[in-house]
């Protein structure tokens, strides 16, 4: 099954690792239409326009990978992937947290990718469909609610 080409938005303060990701992202042809060091602008980016999946790793400018992965997904804006290192992996029950839908560990290869963000797109939208939900059975219980005190009075 063919994917279709989605928006990635890619941080990560290792030029040289930004490079990998970026060619095996585009083996899957996928358009990484943002690659940065920057938290600040991956979060502006993300705000303004958000990308199909967030990929966001470390080494990254005076900020913590985990602080800025779990800011962005407290936004739950897109499904995000954490790209971590093996001294990051024992850490990582810290995203459990948050949204964070995916964590893969350096060094990564298209293989890794592809599975991590069709498994991070699954989640989200599962989240958003369970938020949904949840959304419409408190509008119920308020009605149901209202309902019981206008027949009760």
């Amino acid at each position: 099954m063919a994917e279709r080409q989605l928006k990635i938005f890619l941080l990560h303060g290792d030029e040289y690792v930004r490079r990998i990701v970026r060619a095996n992202l585009e083996l899957l042809s996928h358009h990484v239409e943002l690659s940065t060091d920057s938290p600040a602008v991956m979060q502006r980016r993300c705000q303004e326009n958000p990308p199909d999946v967030a990929i966001i790793g470390d080494k990254i400018q005076s900020s913590s990978v985990f602080d800025v992965l779990n800011s962005l997904s407290r936004e739950n804006l897109c499904p995000i992937v954490a790209l971590l290192q093996h001294s990051d992996f024992d850490r990582a029950h810290r995203l459990m947290e948050d949204n964070v839908m995916g964590v893969l560990v350096e060094p990564v290869n298209d293989s890794d990718l592809r599975t991590s963000i069709y498994l991070a797109r699954r989640r989200f939208e599962q989240a958003r469909r369970m938020k949904r939900q949840i959304d419409d059975l408190e509008q119920q219980l308020v009605a149901s609610q209202h309902n019981t005190m206008e027949n009760g009075s």
